[in-house]
């Protein structure tokens, strides 16, 4: 079982690794980062949680689709009365006592082996009940909770903690049990750290070396359950992440070959096209992080993937990005940096293409013609004019005696600056003469250009519908991703050592990337115009990037036909209907035709 400090010589070798360890992520500086804020850390407990959910969810549906039956851990006869909750208490006592303990002589000499026992078979009993499948991710995480903070406070009880964690969570994963406890088990073990996160040191956390082997059996075993294989690939990419120099010799091997075998594989027929290339996402990961620095055989796989139209945009795209930090040993491995660009603009034109067929979807139909009046309308009496002054008189009186009805005799305004007066209007341009400028959207500059009353006011961007946002964060992430894939930077500048496409063409062929990125950056600009203030305008403003993006990506773009419009084109004559001739008629027909198929249908036939 490990020790505390398992793996002491690994910090001093992750700091004096060759450029391996800076040509692939810098897991570690990176994640001290990460992990050094809260927020950021239960944003990726979260995601845990979710992944666990989610493969959950999709075993449990296979599992009922081919009706297998999964197994529960058993307990010992002598210890059915642990079953009880009362007595389960008793077990978790022990656990608290452990974590909090100095010196483990000044416990109970059963303690120890109570925790044990509790950790290594209570535990798989409990999580492997059907009853208890609401219970799993919460009973996990106060498990890890408890061995987390036993490892900070340097517990006497730590080690019985990790081995007990360890021998209990492994039992479940390599079980026939339900897939829902198998996964939420495989997360825990990726979750084990033989030296937990020092935020002080700023030192990342270093998983536990014994889950690595388990965890890798699982995901190599095609007989597995697919969302059993996907969680294991999940706490292998987290693994390599922070333990990969960790990794050596055939393991490592092994590994990249698992790997490399993964990103080219088409989807096996039981899984979704987009949940194997979101696979293929940790596939990539990994191999870029155990990639050796002037390896460029992953920046050619990256570049095949990334304009395959076959592909989907979830692994293109992310390829792409990939690209960008990628920069030594490219050089010269594109030739046509315009097939490239080209392919690349097609995935941001199919993009801006599925947005406005979204849109277009959820419009709804037009409104059906109105019914006639009723006839009995007619014979009502029409209200004279004197009615309606004396009504108008009426209404006026009470607005003005409530004193609540502001709008009757002070109009209304609306966000635009437009105020209706007394029946009247007084838009912008009437309320700059009277009051030193007011703007388009209501924002009134008084006494000169120092804002109302010596308080400035600047003008404020319009509110964005919730739908244009979504769409605007969505399009900004696919651009975003094919600029640094082209200059190793989401911003689409060029630094001292440009990464991705820039980086594998040669010298000469450079301006034409620049020129791309120029045309890609002009079209972020117009998509962040933040006037863009309802759907209407972000729609038009949608349809005129179709045209750059079309030529860019050699598209044919014409204009978007709209069903309801009516055909103007007019109509041909029907035969027989007086219609004008055609201007030229053939002066000689074909041999064998008769001479009577010389006049047209319904025309007298010429002498």
């Amino acid at each position: 079982m490990p020790s505390h400090n398992e793996y002491s010589t690994v910090s001093s070798s992750h700091r004096s690794t060759r450029r391996q360890a800076s040509a692939a992520p810098a897991s570690a500086a990176i994640a001290a980062a990460c992990w050094g804020r809260d927020r950021s850390r239960n944003g990726a407990v979260r995601l845990w949680w979710t992944m666990a959910f989610a493969v959950a969810a999709w075993c449990l549906l296979s599992g009922v689709a081919t009706a297998q039956k999964y197994e529960t851990y058993q307990l010992d006869k002598r210890f059915e009365s642990f079953k009880d909750p009362k007595k389960a208490g008793e077990l978790e006592r022990t656990v608290s006592q452990l974590k909090m303990a100095r010196d483990l002589s000044n416990l109970n000499s059963r303690t120890p082996a109570m925790a044990k026992f509790y950790l290594e078979e209570y535990i798989p009993w409990k999580l492997t009940q059907k009853e208890n499948l609401p219970e799993l991710s919460k009973t996990i995480e106060e498990l890890l909770k408890d061995l987390e903070g036993a490892q900070r406070m340097s517990s006497a009880g730590t080690r019985t903690l990790l081995a007990g964690t360890f021998v209990g969570m492994k039992k479940i994963a390599e079980g026939n049990y339900m897939p829902a406890a198998r996964i939420n088990a495989i997360n825990a073990l990726a979750r084990l750290n033989s030296r937990p996160l020092d935020i002080a040191a700023g030192r990342p956390p270093l998983p536990l070396s014994y889950s690595y082997p388990v965890l890798f059996k699982l995901y190599a075993d095609e007989s597995e359950n697919d969302g059993v294989r996907a969680a294991a690939l999940h706490g292998m990419h987290h693994y390599v992440e922070f333990a990969f120099p960790a990794i050596k010799g055939d393991d490592r091997q092994a590994l990249i070959d698992e790997m490399n075998e993964l990103l080219a594989a088409q989807p096996p027929g039981s899984r979704n096209p987009e949940a194997h290339a979101y696979l293929q996402r940790f596939a990539v990961d990994i191999l870029n992080t155990l990639r050796a620095p002037d390896d460029a055989s992953l920046g050619t796989q990256l570049f095949s993937i990334s304009t395959s139209e076959a592909q989907p945009d979830l692994i293109a795209l992310y390829s792409a990005s990939k690209l960008g930090g990628l920069d030594a040993g490219l050089q010269g491995k594109v030739d046509d940096p315009e097939e490239v660009t080209k392919q690349w603009s097609l995935r941001a034109f199919n993009a801006v293409e599925s947005e406005l067929a979204r849109f277009a979807s959820q419009t709804p139909p037009p409104a059906s013609s109105p019914q006639p009046p009723n006839p009995i309308t007619f014979l009502q009496k029409s209200e004279t004019t004197r009615d309606r002054e004396r009504s108008q008189r009426a209404g006026g009186r009470g607005s003005m005696a409530g004193g609540g009805a502001m709008d009757s005799s002070y109009g209304s305004m609306d966000q635009y600056g437009e105020m209706d007066m007394m029946g009247g209007s007084m838009d912008g341009s009437m309320m700059d003469s009277a009051y030193e400028g007011m703007d388009a959207y209501g924002g009134m500059d008084m006494m000169g250009s120092g804002g109302m009353m010596g308080m400035g006011m600047m003008p404020q961007a319009p509110p964005q519908p919730p739908e244009v946002s979504l769409s605007r964060r969505k399009l900004s992430f696919v651009l975003q991703q094919l600029l640094r894939g082209a200059t190793g930077s989401p911003k689409g500048e060029i630094g001292e050592t440009p990464g991705g496409l820039i980086a594998a063409v040669e010298e000469p062929q450079r301006a034409a990337v620049q020129e791309w990125v120029d045309s890609m950056l002009a079209v972020v600009e117009a998509l962040n115009d933040k006037t863009l203030s309802d759907l209407e305008l972000w729609t038009e403003a949608l349809e005129g990037q179709r045209p750059a993006l079309g030529a860019l990506a050699g598209v044919d773009v014409g204009p978007i036909e709209d069903p309801d419009a009516i055909d103007t084109r007019p109509l041909l004559p029907l035969p027989g209907m007086g219609g004008p001739a055609p201007a030229e008629l053939p002066g000689e027909l074909p041999a064998g035709l008769p001479a009577e198929a010389a006049t047209l249908p319904g025309l007298p036939a010429t002498e």
